[in-house]
């Protein structure tokens, strides 16, 4: 398939990706169509639910404005930045505060009957209302037009006969429970007409003398128009109703108050004309549940569903928030997509078990092929070794078969290259002889490294076969792919490590030396471990790495060698308790440069073939980290002696290498 990536891991995430997003498709669906078949009111139900909630947040936003108000203002007048004798500043102060916040009223009440205000109209025009012994004298309202800077403006009415003491409910309420509180709803009593209720604070002096009443207002007309605004375009009702019944806002405005007898009052739920509004009254009679119940009810042969929910109690008011909505349209479209969930969800399911076996079969045929070559390839060294695999091959494959016929390659020339040496072995000394044979062991021991890709190669088998088992009851589909899809990436991981360890078994038989420092590669070696040794808490120390080293070898693979060294003791110290200790020493000696890892680990087992290839102390080791550090050691003159740590009580690894006294010519 050409459209498929190279790489292994991609295929694996894109298969893995689409095989979820197919299977939680399917369950979805098939979930969506359960739930269908069990109530078909319950997509109604949930719209219903969210269009209250999403009404009720917008409201809850409205109410914080009086709070945000009054802080100010009360900051202000402890500051001194607001003075309440001072009326000009307070009415510029409110008006100021009216362009930010959607609120009908702003006014301050004193203990001697002077008031001060700034009013909303209904048609949005700001006017200043105040009754203080100047300009008009106390007892008479003055109502004033403001000015674009909010200043006092001209005198539009007058009001007369204004008690001399505060009695409407935003200022007796507040007096009352001597502190913030919401009013009750009440008439102003400059305008009968009106209907409002405010959040208000005593305030006081520094010395406690209480000064007046400070509040804001909302008035139950603006409410309603703004509910209306909110409600706009959508089907059905929305009210705001207090526990009694009384309306207290609607998004049909016309259905809050009423005239009886010349006087304005306001409606009840039982007594609103429109049976939408009536049926809301169900919510009050059945159990307020703390989030709220949904009732369904017949209307002119139609469903509808009431939905009440508590509101406004964070701020201090007990109020219901109720919407009444149609639920046959939704009942309609869900009828109409119940088959076609279910048709969806057993067409991803089939379409994942589809890809499943797909992948199952890009990982195993070439793996499959290149382990049936390798294997043949081992036991018949003269044989031929194909490492081109079938076309479309993922990229880390293709690189696995080109590495095992490089390493054929490699035991054919050295096997060439013993029977020349037979011929020249007159001429030839032992020493030469002796470290071709050697080179030639490392290579025909690389080759058993193919029966170790076995194991890693069975588990992804059957890891893959096992996500074809999902439907077993107990063992949900989407758990248990995700756990089988982490064994595959394990036991790819590992394929990984040891195609990367026979890379290094390969270059250890083709050796460049040349003068290097052993400091500068120790150095390096800690470097490039010190991430994983942070990772596993352990200290990682090193002794003598600043003074230079000038030895003959093989830059990489000295530190290949070193590596896996470090790398063997983070892993042997990982079931020790802390603290865990890695030091690396280096020095000179009469032998050569010594290098020491020791560490305060458990120590190496008394085992006599740890070095042998596939031969670990780790229960998941490949058992070729020290068979590649002793054949660098061959190949460097070297030696490779394990014991235990005489300093840190745990293992001690130490390569001995030939070293050089003088620095080299261009040092």
């Amino acid at each position: 398939m050409v459209w498929l990536p190279r790489h292994l891991g991609s295929r694996l995430l894109i298969s893995s990706g689409l095989q979820l997003l197919l299977m939680g498709t399917a369950l979805g669906l098939l979930g969506y169509s359960a739930g269908q078949r069990q109530g078909l009111e319950q997509l109604a139900t949930e719209r219903s639910r969210h269009r209250l909630t999403s009404l009720s947040e917008n409201l809850s936003e409205r109410l914080q404005g009086p709070l945000l108000i009054n802080r100010s203002n009360r900051l202000g007048i402890r500051q001194g930045s607001l003075h309440l004798n001072d009326f000009d500043q307070v009415g510029q102060t409110f008006w100021r505060q009216m362009q930010l916040y959607p609120v009908g009223y702003i006014n301050f009440g004193g203990t001697d009957g002077r008031f001060i205000g700034v009013e909303r109209l209904d048609n949005g025009q700001l006017v200043l209302n105040e009754d203080s012994a100047t300009p008009l004298g106390r007892g008479r309202l003055g109502v004033y037009r403001l000015g674009p800077d909010g200043r006092r403006g001209s005198l539009i009415e007058v009001v007369e006969d204004m008690t001399t003491v505060h009695e409407e409910a935003w200022y007796a309420d507040t007096i009352k429970a001597n502190s913030p509180t919401w009013s009750r709803i009440y008439q102003w009593e400059d305008k009968p007409e009106v209907f409002a209720i405010s959040y208000n604070e005593p305030v006081r002096s520094p010395d406690g003398t209480l000064q007046g009443v400070i509040g804001v207002d909302f008035v139950l007309s603006q409410l309603s128009t703004w509910l209306q605004q909110l409600w706009q375009g959508k089907p059905g009702l929305a009210l705001i109703v207090e526990p009694n019944g009384l309306v207290v806002a609607s998004s049909r405005p016309d259905l809050t108050l009423a005239r009886s007898n010349g006087t304005l009052r306001r409606m009840h739920l039982d007594q609103l004309s429109d049976p939408l509004g009536r049926s809301a009254a169900t919510s009050l009679r059945g159990p307020r549940r703390r989030g709220g119940a949904i009732q369904t009810v017949k209307l002119g042969g139609e469903s509808h569903l009431v939905k009440a929910q508590p509101w406004g109690q964070p701020q201090g008011l007990d109020w219901l928030l109720i919407t009444v909505t149609s639920t046959e349209a939704a009942l309609i479209r869900s009828q109409q997509q119940i088959q076609l969930a279910v048709v969806l969800g057993l067409l991803a399911l089939a379409g994942a078990l589809l890809l499943n076996r797909q992948v199952i079969r890009w990982l195993l045929a070439p793996m499959e092929l290149l382990q049936d070559r390798a294997q043949q390839a081992v036991r018949e060294p003269s044989r031929p070794f194909a490492p081109t695999l079938p076309a479309g091959s993922a990229a880390e494959l293709a690189s696995m078969a080109s590495d095992f016929g490089a390493l054929v390659q490699q035991l054919q020339r050295s096997q060439q290259a013993l029977a020349a040496a037979g011929e020249r072995a007159r001429v030839k000394d032992a020493q030469s002889l002796q470290l071709l044979k050697l080179k030639l062991r490392s290579s025909l021991e690389a080759a058993a490294v193919a029966h170790e890709i076995k194991g890693p190669l069975s588990q992804i088998l059957l890891s893959s076969q096992l996500l074809l088992n999902t439907d077993e009851p107990g063992h949900p589909a989407d758990d248990n792919c995700r756990h089988q899809l982490s064994g595959i990436a394990r036991a790819a991981e590992q394929v990984l490590s040891t195609i990367e360890k026979m890379r290094c078994l390969l270059r250890n038989v083709q050796t460049s030396h040349q003068t290097l420092d052993l400091a500068t590669v120790a150095s390096s070696a800690l470097l490039y471990v010190r991430p994983a040794a942070g990772k596993a808490s352990v200290q990682l120390d090193s002794v003598g790495l600043d003074q230079p080293c000038w030895i003959e070898g093989d830059s990489a693979q000295l530190q290949i060698a070193v590596v896996n060294v470090l790398r063997n003791g983070i892993e042997a110290l990982q079931p020790q308790a802390e603290p865990r200790r890695l030091v690396l020493k280096l020095q000179s000696t009469g032998d050569g440069a010594h290098l020491q890892i020791e560490d305060n680990g458990p120590g190496l087992p008394p085992r006599s073939d740890l070095i042998e290839p596939l031969s670990s102390a780790q229960p998941k080791g490949s058992g070729l980290g020290l068979f590649v550090v002793q054949t660098t050691m061959d190949n460097h003159g070297g030696r490779l002696i394990l014991g235990r740590s005489t300093e840190l009580g745990g293992a001690s690894v130490t390569l001995i290498l030939p070293w050089r006294h003088a620095l080299p010519s261009n040092g």
